[in-house]
């Protein structure tokens, strides 16, 4: 015996709700699914999509100021501009860290190709300076293939 939920797959949800493949196709028309079921029920069940969050221009211009300022907000700093903002301080986390990629992005566009190139072995040209006593004098053209 089966005892109270859904006789098609044995599930405690009752049979209005179930959502198991083998009682979907024959048993229900898909719009007497709720919309919400499907993320709720099943072995692959997942969280619902987290809805964008719409800052407001002041929430927007009192996050920009606090980026001039520092591109890193942490611990009780983070928690109080959350608190004044009406934020959670994951929001706010969120926010600094799309920020730090755009201003990252930016800082490339403004540079330009060629000196992306530059700096791309700039770090083992450093390390090689270091490692054989070389002076810093002249840059090395890490683009040329010489």
């Amino acid at each position: 015996m089966r005892g109270p939920g859904c006789p098609g797959c044995g599930s405690r949800r009752p049979f209005s709700l179930c959502l198991s493949p083998r009682v979907l196709p024959a048993a229900r028309a898909a719009s007497d699914v709720p919309q919400d079921g499907l993320l709720l029920h099943g072995p692959f069940a997942r969280k619902p999509k987290r809805i964008r969050t719409a800052f407001s221009p002041s929430q927007l211009l009192r996050l920009e100021r606090a980026f001039e300022k520092n591109h890193y907000v942490v611990g009780a700093e983070r928690k109080q501009l959350a608190g004044s903002l009406s934020l959670s301080e994951t929001q706010v986390k969120v926010w600094f860290q799309n920020r730090r990629t755009k201003y990252k992005r930016q800082k490339l566009e403004e540079e330009g190709p060629e000196s992306e190139q530059k700096k791309k072995g700039s770090h083992h040209i450093n390390r090689w300076r270091i490692a054989t006593k070389q002076a810093n004098g002249e840059d090395i053209d890490v683009t040329s293939n010489d």
